[in-house]
């Protein structure tokens, strides 16, 4: 294991522009992995523990990516007329083309001699994050060397395939041995967009080294999550929950929505390691039941999950009758729900997946299985954008409903803030404000209905007693007169006298 104080010596060089002259944090020696970031003070839940600069970055530049993004400020370029003139084949803006990292960059990849420096190439634009380790600091190349890499063997082919791409590249051990263990750290340790890291953290879609952040183990329930300085590219580290003293500080590596088995290939693979947090222990993961399917028994009505074995493949229990099942005999049925509900989502109509998942897909699949929760994330990314064919009040009540579901899930695992949170818990208060104003118009409305039937009784009764005097003072007239009777004549003057 690399020294913790070499290592915290290297990074306080590193993190010396932000000025922190009482840092939350320190490099110690971990439970979890070797070595980690250890809180040095009792930290409050949302609290900043650190802010970490790149100290490489570049494009991901994947096969699939557009390659019309300039190589220094990484923003976006016109579709044509994008490549440097100079010969180097990467792409650049009129600014940057100008900048002293441009020039060190161009004069690098233009020495190699790019076969076709015209024509946007994936694989010499991903290489630049790798080659600008070249140009680094002893400093900075001995943190590199100070941090995890899986020195597996793929780690070289991205050299070696890179290579062909140039006329006179580098044969240079050292030079090929500093690219070859920066892919491994960067492998390990590094980003490479976030669509496969994590849906608790903000995205992310360059590819970059976070030397502190790099330190940072993981955790399947992390304490902490982070976020970027859109201008500066910079890191902010948070805290998800409030971390006592001493305890280490922790993140994600993987999708908080997955299964047990999903996540342990993925570290496996792809990290090197097995994570034996309390999540991973915990057949049930704390009793959320990500990965529960039902019962093959027809007459049990218990959840079935996998095995902790470590085998990639391992036997699933039923929890209520203790029947064993195979994996293959599980995967069929998760097979199964996928496919199912994965074709609503494809089927062009945002209605339709939504009263799919509201009134058929339980019948075959549990609410808690990470498949549904991947719907219903996808429903209210597809709600953001507009209610396509819903109605209002159902993509309301969905927004509202799901909100929900989805925050009671994070609630059973035990994770603290993250932005999904943040956005989650918003969405309720913006649907629950709308749900109590229209449940306050509709009450309004009733009161000021009431208040006018109130009225209109008011006036009928009113109308009522006035007509049964009317009809009081007729009938009294008619009672005194007597139809009969002619009136008598009035008493003649001579009497009168």
């Amino acid at each position: 294991m690399i020294c913790p104080k070499r290592t915290s010596e290297l990074l306080d060089l590193h993190l010396a522009p932000f000025k922190d002259k009482d840092p939350a944090w320190e490099i110690g020696v971990s439970r979890i992995a070797g070595r980690g970031v250890v809180a040095t003070r009792s930290l409050k839940r949302g609290e900043i523990i650190f802010r970490d600069s790149p100290l490489l970055i570049g494009l991901a530049a994947h096969e699939e990516d557009a390659l019309n993004a300039c190589s220094v400020c990484l923003k976006m370029l016109p579709d044509t007329r994008f490549m440097c003139r100079q010969g180097c084949g990467l792409p650049v803006c009129s600014l940057c083309a100008k900048k002293k990292q441009h020039k060190g960059d161009c004069d690098l990849f233009k020495s190699w001699g790019p076969n076709e420096p015209d024509v946007a190439n994936s694989v010499i634009i991903r290489l630049l994050c790798v080659a600008r380790a070249i140009n680094l600091s002893k400093e900075q190349r001995d943190l590199i060397y100070c941090l995890q890499a899986n020195l597996d063997n793929n780690h070289r082919t991205e050299v070696r395939n890179a290579a062909k791409c140039f006329k006179n590249f580098p044969t240079d051990k050292k030079l090929i041995e500093i690219m070859n263990r920066t892919v491994a750290v960067l492998r390990t340790n590094g980003f490479d967009k976030t669509t496969d890291r994590t849906n608790d953290n903000q995205e992310f879609n360059y590819r970059a080294l976070y030397p502190l952040f790099g330190v940072v183990n993981h955790d399947c329930i992390p304490n902490a999550y982070y976020t970027f300085e859109e201008k500066t590219n910079n890191m902010i580290v948070r805290a998800a929950v409030d971390i006592p003293e001493g305890f280490e500080v922790t993140t994600t590596y993987t999708k908080l929505f997955t299964g047990n088995i999903a996540r342990h290939l993925f570290l496996k693979m792809k990290k090197g390691f097995t994570c034996k947090c309390p999540r991973c222990s915990d057949p049930t993961e704390k009793g959320a039941f990500i990965s529960g399917l039902y019962c093959r028994d027809t007459n049990c009505t218990g959840l079935v999950v996998p095995e902790i074995s470590g085998l990639p493949h391992p036997n699933w229990n039923c929890l209520e009758c203790k029947q064993k099942s195979t994996h293959a005999q599980m995967m069929k049925s998760q097979d199964f729900a996928s496919g199912a509900i994965n074709a609503k989502a494809n089927s062009n109509s945002l209605r339709t997946l939504v009263q799919y998942l509201n009134e058929k897909s339980d019948s075959f699949i549990p609410n808690s299985n990470y498949v549904v929760v991947d719907a219903k994330m996808s429903v209210l990314q597809r709600l953001q954008q507009g209610r396509e064919d819903c109605s209002e009040e159902l993509a309301n009540n969905t927004r509202l409903r799901y909100s929900r579901d989805i925050t009671q899930v994070m609630d059973k695992l035990g994770l603290g803030d993250s932005l999904l949170r943040t956005h989650l818990e918003e969405q309720l208060r913006r649907e629950e404000e709308r749900r109590a104003k229209r449940l306050a118009d509709e009450a309004e409305k009733q009161r000021k209905l009431a208040e006018l039937q109130a009225k209109a009784a008011e006036a009928d009764q009113l109308l009522a007693v006035l007509e049964k005097e009317q009809a009081d003072q007729a009938a009294a007239s008619a009672g005194t007169a007597d139809p009969g009777t002619a009136p008598a004549p009035p008493p003649a003057a001579a009497e009168l006298a």
